[in-house]
């Protein structure tokens, strides 16, 4: 099988490069392909994918990204490309799966609407609303609707702060998310999903501050089903309802509810510190369940 690694990098980040060297350990070609060197074509209602003058012809492929600071034109014809390539190969995670996933509320939103624990969010436009939503929840996480890494996330404990940040983002055309913050008991959990199973989990234990990225300096701790069987349930299910073939979820303990969040689910999921947390090869489960799929 001929099967692809998708991204927007000028060559293969780690995670791409893993993914690369399991299709060529288990015994297939290995392409890494650059998502902005790809056009799409209809031609007498065929649908075809090219890289520069070449049809792009595989089995499969694992979309890893398709870029971070882009237009939403640019967006919509990136995906509008991955559709084309979804209609004779198989891509996981699949185009429209990644279309609403991108998006912190829409993906949110899905979860709470399938009885999934998620915190309580704001999302706006109005400087007023996030003023009057921070005085009544007190502390709050302002995050950016589209993001990674725990980058530009920031805590909000004081209404004028709220204010501000909203009517800031409002002057150059964007939208605030807030989610209130819970008061996590120095640690959360990175589950790692592929197909219907978790196949890798760590608490992420400490970090900068109040965040527990382990972008941001957070310690990653092997956890087991046996112990946390409520984590890995909401992270299978999670996975499930956001049809994500693989997925990073981001879980948490409130101490004052004494329950547990969905904070996000994540579709491009980075696997470096879960990979050193436990020690499990997490490229051959992606790229096992996507040689399986193709089978099918």
């Amino acid at each position: 099988m001929k099967i692809a690694v998708i991204h927007y990098r000028g060559s293969p980040t780690t995670s791409a490069q893993e993914l690369l060297n399991e299709i060529e350990r288990l015994g297939h070609t290995p392409l890494y392909l650059k998502i902005h060197e790809l056009d799409a074509y209809i031609e007498e209602n065929h649908v075809f994918v090219v890289r520069f003058r070449d049809k792009i012809d595989i089995d499969g492929g694992v979309i890893r990204s398709i870029g971070l600071t882009i237009t939403l034109d640019t967006f919509m014809k990136r995906i509008g490309v991955l559709d084309a390539l979804a209609s004779y190969s198989t891509l996981i995670n699949q185009p429209d799966t990644i279309m609403y996933v991108r998006d912190k509320w829409r993906s949110l939103l899905r979860l709470a609407l399938n009885n999934i624990p998620v915190p309580n969010t704001l999302l706006t436009e109005n400087p007023y609303a996030a003023k009057r939503y921070c005085e009544r929840k007190n502390i709050l996480v302002y995050k950016p609707l589209m993001g990674s890494l725990g980058l530009g996330s920031t805590l909000v404990n004081d209404p004028e702060l709220a204010y501000h940040i909203t009517r800031s983002l409002l002057n150059i055309g964007l939208p605030s998310y807030y989610q209130v913050f819970l008061d996590k008991p120095g640690y959360d959990f990175r589950v790692f999903v592929v197909g219907d199973q978790v196949v890798s989990a760590m608490k992420r234990v400490g970090g900068s501050g109040w965040k527990t990225n382990i972008a941001q300096g957070a310690r990653g701790v092997k956890i087991e089903e046996k112990d946390y069987p409520e984590v890995f349930e909401l992270a299978i299910k999670t996975a499930s309802i956001l049809k994500l073939d693989y997925a990073g979820i981001d879980i948490a303990y409130d101490m004052g509810s004494e329950k547990y969040y969905v904070l996000e689910a994540n579709a491009f999921p980075q696997w470096q510190g879960l990979r050193k947390a436990t020690g499990e090869n997490i490229a051959y489960h992606i790229i096992n369940y996507l040689i399986e799929k193709i089978k099918k």
